[in-house]
């Protein structure tokens, strides 16, 4: 089933608000550090451990390696725009979403490189398969 962006109005604001269908994830609670990977922190440094990440399409052809996400910042709490490796994104998963300050970032991304922003429904669970399929083989070492 394809959807497409859905939209409703809010009478008493006149505020015209979307959905949209995203790739979403949560920052890992622990990952390694340092020379040889030793150390681990909790999340990353600009996300804290659990933090909801709103993901963009591939925009290179790293594999999906690198990732421009959405969340908000650890210090600030603000929305931030940024690129971070997948490896510290977990829980990945298709979801809706209805927040204006994401979509209007999604979209603006999206504008600023030129490229789609997500589809369908269907196009994000291809992502989460694979995502979660490389997430599963680096968890077992293979």
């Amino acid at each position: 089933m394809t959807s497409v962006i859905q939209s409703f109005s809010i009478s008493d604001t006149n505020e015209h608000l979307d959905s949209q269908w995203c790739l979403v994830g949560n920052i890992v609670e622990q990952r390694s550090y340092g020379e040889g990977g030793l150390e681990t922190r909790r999340g990353t440094e600009h996300f804290s451990p659990g933090t909801k990440v709103y993901c963009l399409p591939a925009q290179w052809g790293d594999g999906y390696e690198r990732v421009k996400v959405i969340g908000r910042h650890r210090g600030s709490r603000e929305f931030v725009t940024m690129i971070i490796p997948a490896k510290h994104i977990t829980n990945w998963r298709a979801k809706v979403v209805y927040s204006p300050e994401v979509i209007r970032r999604l979209r603006m991304a999206t504008d600023e490189d030129w490229l789609p922003i997500w589809d369908s429904q269907a196009q994000v669970e291809r992502y989460v398969a694979m995502l979660t399929n490389t997430e599963n083989r680096n968890d077992t070492g293979g």
